[in-house]
């Protein structure tokens, strides 16, 4: 253990020398923060505009005119033709009477999007689908480098030994993966702080989760990586190629998604077969019960109706075990030729 934690330190001093890291941190941090800033401009546009309602008749673009409650309620409606029959604007009051109750159930939603400690589970739902394909590229970058610098022999033939550098390899990527979502969480606190601010009533928010529930979403945004952590592993030792890994693991996410959306749709069978498959299991584990819905970037064509969490945390554990265990013996028995460039 103790040459594990010597490989992983010495990994770690590589990889931070290189300004792939800090370049895919940065861009996860300004992802997370539109989950801040994102829901308080939505919150403030719906105060302003008091929810909208559409006027004309249905059918073909164009024919509608979308007219903000607010307005109506005070007696401005610019958007409507100066002929407007009274009774269609009595109509509309009359609608933006009864969304009265909808708006406010939308505006403390939105609070909750930008106020603290939701404001974290939220930016760690919304980075989950882009971090996967951060993921793939840092895992990449981590494993299959030294093959394509012809390195990797010269430091095998130094005793670092195979499992135990792979292990240092993998141990690192799940310590940076937690590292990320700590930063991450660092820098939506203080946005939120600043959003709120902004906030000029005080009227009290009920949030939908509390401290607690936020080490429960940190867990399981983390644990949710790891399979696909494996997956890249796994391809990029068998690769022996950062590219040839990045491009297969993104190929693999987007593929299967698109594969789940036509194929569930044109067969009903193949729902079940979707239940077992790597991507689908991921957005379940962090979809499910979720407090917030998805905002995006799981792109979760399949829909809903996403197998159980127990299910995906199981499906998960087997990815996991199963792409991890078959990295481990690709990497043993394959030889190490010299650089291939790739």
């Amino acid at each position: 253990m103790a040459h594990v934690a010597n490989l992983v330190r010495w990994e770690w001093f590589k990889l931070r020398r290189r300004w792939m890291p800090w370049i895919l941190l940065a861009i996860l941090v300004l992802i997370s923060q539109m989950a801040v800033w994102g829901t308080f401009f939505g919150y403030r546009d719906q105060q302003r505009s008091g929810g909208t309602v559409f006027f004309g008749a249905g059918g073909s673009f164009g024919e509608q005119v979308e007219v903000r409650c607010n307005d109506v309620l005070a007696g401005r409606t610019p958007e409507l033709p100066p002929d407007t029959d009274s009774r269609l604007i009595e109509r509309l009051i009359q609608q933006c009477q009864e969304r009265s109750a909808q708006n406010q159930k939308e505006l403390q939603d939105l609070r909750g999007g930008f106020t603290l400690p939701s404001s974290i589970a939220l930016s760690l739902l919304l980075i989950q689908g882009f971090g996967l394909i951060l993921t793939a590229i840092l895992a990449s970058l981590a494993v299959a480098t030294e093959y394509s610098w012809g390195t990797l022999r010269s430091v095998l033939i130094k005793g670092a030994g195979r499992w135990p550098l792979l292990a240092a390899k993998l141990i690192l990527m799940a310590l940076l993966i937690a590292g990320a979502l700590v930063v991450i969480s660092l820098a939506v606190a203080p946005s939120s702080q600043i959003a709120q601010g902004f906030v000029s009533d005080e009227a009290q928010v009920k949030l939908p989760i509390q401290w607690g529930d936020v080490a429960v979403a940190f867990g399981k945004s983390w644990f949710a990586f790891l399979p696909y952590v494996a997956l890249v592993t796994f391809i990029a030792v068998l690769t022996g190629s950062p590219a040839a890994g990045t491009a297969a693991a993104l190929g693999y996410y987007f593929a299967e998604q698109i594969t789940v959306a036509i194929l569930t749709n044109a067969f009903d069978w193949f729902e079940t077969v979707a239940d077992y498959l790597l991507v689908r299991n991921i957005a379940a584990w962090i979809l499910v019960d979720a407090p917030f819905p998805d905002p995006g970037f799981f792109l979760s064509f399949g829909g809903t109706g996403f197998p159980g969490e127990l299910h995906a945390f199981l499906v998960l554990t087997a990815y996991s075990l199963a792409l991890g265990g078959l990295a481990f013996w690709v990497f043993r028995r394959r030889d190490v030729a010299g650089g291939g460039g790739g």
